[in-house]
């Protein structure tokens, strides 16, 4: 049953479903517009990964395919974030950089306020003893109370980092180099001190600075890419022969690899098939509070092992609990937003014509 549930969410994805005829392509495909139906997708599938963790039997056809896609499904996110930004800083300049430091700063309050919902629900729910050390380390993202802390960590200090890059260095290849730096050294001293040997919080950090290098030089591969088919399908047929070729063994470089490899290989797909429906318009729309937030309905029905014998109500419960919790969290809490951008970012931000489109969801 939950295989059925699973391919529902798949039916729902390819709705108004477009491919190209032969030898055609979209040229748009990395309009804000597709690049957030892409993203709806593996919002849903994160939430399947999750689920799969609960699961007492894990003989699902849709375990085996997230065991397959693994950490692929958050490559995507910080690939889009990448070329976003770069994106953004061509056409609206230095300035923006700012504006990233505003997303940070909103970012963490929204975290930080997550982090309290997560611990009311471990004191007054789960009945868990909550340290105060182990809530201090939750602050600053070293551990968590069942959310999903690595994520809100990479996201944004990203920010920051871009922030740094750019806000202070009026040179775009100079900016690059820095970010560049400043991501590898992000990768050393995240991964030996800060989660101690932890891979995942670092295997795709190489996808967000290929997404700056893609925002740069894409215009350029699309043009041998989409000749006609011939070169396309070689491309793809590549992309995808060294995706498995990159196995073992699973270190960050390899994995980061793999990473790479698999965000190609949806960027060719997405220039023939468009996915564009407004059930993954939403589910983007609220991206960052679904991923940070699912855990805490899927932590209470487990914990008191409810509808324990009914896996397709349970989870039917809890991916709507779920979207209908982020709505309500991103609508009370956009005062955040509009507290910062009045007091502290209006008039700088104003100077520079780069007030449009900032606030965070």
């Amino acid at each position: 049953m939950l295989d059925y549930f699973f391919f529902l969410f798949v039916l729902l994805s390819i709705i108004n479903v477009q491919i190209k005829e032969p030898n055609n392509f979209f040229s748009d495909y990395m309009k804000l517009d597709n690049t957030n139906s892409i993203k709806g997708i593996f919002v849903w599938l994160i939430l399947f990964a999750h689920e799969r963790n609960y699961l007492i039997k894990k003989n699902f056809l849709f375990v085996k395919a997230i065991n397959f896609l693994t950490q692929n499904l958050v490559a995507m996110f910080l690939f889009y974030s990448g070329f976003g930004i770069y994106e953004s800083l061509k056409k609206k300049g230095f300035n923006y950089s700012q504006t990233l430091l505003y997303k940070a700063i909103i970012l963490f309050i929204k975290s930080q306020i997550i982090i309290l919902i997560y611990l009311a629900e471990n004191i007054f729910i789960l009945k868990n003893r909550i340290t105060l050390k182990r809530y201090i380390l939750s602050i600053i993202f070293k551990t968590g109370l069942g959310n999903s802390f690595w994520f809100a960590f990479t996201i944004i200090i990203f920010y920051i980092y871009c922030y740094l890059s750019f806000n202070f260095c009026k040179n775009f290849y100079l900016g690059l180099i820095i970010i560049n730096f400043i991501c590898l050294i992000h990768i050393y001293l995240v991964y030996n001190f800060y989660f101690q040997h932890w891979i995942i919080p670092v295997q795709t950090v190489l996808c967000f600075l290929f997404g700056f290098y893609y925002s740069l030089f894409h215009q350029y591969s699309d043009k041998v890419i989409m000749k006609n088919d011939i070169f396309y399908f070689a491309a793809l047929s590549i992309s995808i022969y060294f995706y498995y070729e990159f196995t073992h063994p699973f270190t960050i470089i390899i994995r980061s690899i793999r990473n790479l490899l698999f965000t190609v290989i949806v960027l060719l797909i997405s220039m023939k098939v468009r996915l564009k429906n407004n059930f993954l318009s939403f589910l983007n729309s609220h991206s960052y509070s679904i991923y940070l937030l699912q855990r805490l309905i899927m932590i209470i029905v487990h914990k008191k092992k409810l509808l324990i014998k009914y896996n397709f109500i349970r989870i039917s419960f809890e991916f709507t609990s779920i979207f209908f919790i982020a709505c309500l969290f991103d609508k009370y809490t956009l005062f955040i937003d509009k507290i910062f951008y009045r007091n502290v970012f209006k008039s700088k931000l104003s100077k520079n014509n780069i007030i449009d489109n900032i606030s965070i969801k």
